[in-house]
């Protein structure tokens, strides 16, 4: 089962589960009582995961190639793209409420950061071009950083996300600084600090 399928039957509250799936995001946090019973789950078996892990990282003279998605026009984008900046990798579904307030608050930190080797990608995990088109253009603030599409999930499988909404930080180097998994690891002030942090140790 993808993502999107799964996305569809999790559990929620009365909240959560009579909103439309692509409907305007929520700009504030989901209050408590809105909040998912579980995780979004990306359901794939121990041998597919040995696939597309070798499928997706890629040999590269300068190192391993890590494929990050591809472009919506199909152009694939890989991390090595933005060797040298702090990358935020957010993965997401637009079936997902929580992915809702997390990406507007994305773009803030976008807007924070504009100019300062920071790059924020937001690759959309198992949906059609067609989900994805629409879900942007009923955003009430337009969502300027990047946007990837990872229709087959290899992506996301080889760097170990299992759920929507997870957002990794990878420092200059291309590795793995921070991971945020979940409905509830997400935190944008902590977010900021990670992205200043790693911004210092560039020196």
């Amino acid at each position: 089962m993808g993502i999107a399928a799964a996305a569809a039957a999790v559990l929620v509250t009365s909240c959560v589960s009579s909103a439309p799936r692509h409907s305007a995001p929520v700009v504030a946090p989901l209050p408590e009582s809105a909040q998912v019973t579980k995780a979004y789950p990306i359901e794939q078996t121990r041998e597919f995961v040995g696939e597309e892990l070798r499928g997706s990282v890629l040999p590269d003279t300068a190192g391993p190639r890590v494929l990050l998605g591809t472009s919506l026009n199909g152009t694939p984008v890989y991390l090595s793209d933005y060797r040298g900046k702090v990358v935020v990798a957010s993965y997401w579904a637009s079936g997902c409420p929580p992915c809702w307030t997390e990406l507007p608050q994305l773009e803030d930190i976008h807007t924070a950061y504009n100019g300062r080797d920071v790059e924020i990608v937001a690759i959309n995990v198992g949906e059609a071009r067609s989900a994805i088109d629409s879900f942007l253009q009923q955003q009430q603030k337009p969502l300027r950083f990047t946007i990837l599409s990872d229709r087959s999930e290899r992506a996301s499988v080889a760097q170990g996300v299992d759920a929507v909404p997870t957002t990794l930080v990878f420092d200059a180097e291309g590795k793995v600084s921070r991971r945020y998994p979940g409905v509830s690891g997400f935190n944008a002030q902590r977010l900021r600090s990670d992205i200043d942090r790693l911004l210092s140790k560039r020196g």
